[in-house]
């Protein structure tokens, strides 16, 4: 036994003296190299390992209700039109039944411009507290003042037109803007039909203006849609999520499951803010 054992040990003596001596070639030892400081070029980090979501917090807050508000609740919403149709003396079954074919000129025209303020008062307000204007569906529920106010902007119409022999009066195209991205969502544009929507030569530009506030209105409606859509799946996976690791988002790790929906909410939201911009741009060249 104590022969194998020296054999054994002569061998692997041997051999491993054969690896390390001087005249033991690799190539791997022809190949050169330059360490660059980790504060000149650090290594990136592999997204999946622990590293804290900063943007996902706020992303998360919007999606579980924890975030910036960005709407009135549905309570103070109705408390709006009840204040607006307060300060115009109506109530909103009274919108139905008043009589509008009934007024004067100097009437009609007194009424569209108080109901007016009042819907521009609600626009200011909202613009105040969330840095925007609101949208199609976030104005719905001053509805039934926007359909009072298209009674009298028509009546009032047909007055001027039947003073005037038929032709159209001085107030005929006055807010037809204000009526149509309030009232009108018939189609959803695709943004190249936006940039490539030409002008006539020789007409005026306000009409192609409405059109383009109308068509990015039904576009923000549309929007708004998917994001709730999406918003309703990332929920339902925060919610399981907590319930089983009795923690709140924080890695990106967490996300993998649902990583495309939460990509496609950002982008939603991002898209949003851009035709919102467009609106404000639009609106302040009227």
């Amino acid at each position: 036994m104590g022969s194998v054992r020296e054999v054994l040990a002569d061998s692997l003596t041997f051999s491993l003296g054969e690896w390390f001596s001087p005249d033991f070639q690799h190539p791997f030892f022809q190949i050169s190299f330059t360490v660059v400081p980790d504060s000149v070029k650090p290594i990136p980090a592999n997204w999946v390992n622990d590293i804290e979501l900063d943007e996902f917090g706020a992303e998360m807050g919007d999606v579980m209700g924890e975030g910036p508000v960005l709407s009135w609740s549905p309570e103070e919403l109705n408390k709006r039109l009840v204040l607006a149709l307060k300060r115009l003396d109506l109530s909103e079954d009274g919108l139905n039944t008043k009589k509008v074919n009934t007024m004067s000129r100097q009437e009609l025209s007194h009424e569209k411009k108080r109901v007016k303020q009042e819907l521009k008062r609600y626009d200011t307000e909202w613009r105040k507290q969330f840095k925007s204007l609101p949208n199609h569906s976030q104005k719905e529920v001053m509805r039934p003042l926007y359909i009072y106010y298209r009674k009298l902007k028509q009546q009032l119409v047909q007055v001027e037109q039947s003073r005037a022999g038929g032709l159209p009066g001085p107030d005929d195209s006055d807010d037809d803007a204000e009526d149509r991205q309030s009232m009108v969502a018939d189609a959803v544009p695709t943004p190249e039909s936006l940039v490539n929507a030409s002008k006539p030569k020789g007409k005026k530009p306000g009409p192609y203006i409405e059109v383009q506030i109308t068509q990015l209105e039904a576009r923000a409606n549309t929007l708004q849609q998917e994001k709730s859509t999406v918003r309703s799946k990332l929920r339902e996976f925060q919610e399981g999520f907590v319930i089983q690791h009795h923690r709140k988002i924080r890695f990106h790790k967490d996300i993998l499951p649902i990583e495309r929906e939460y990509r496609m909410y950002k982008n939603i939201k991002e898209e949003i803010a851009k035709v919102e911009s467009q609106l404000r741009t639009l609106r302040g060249s009227q």
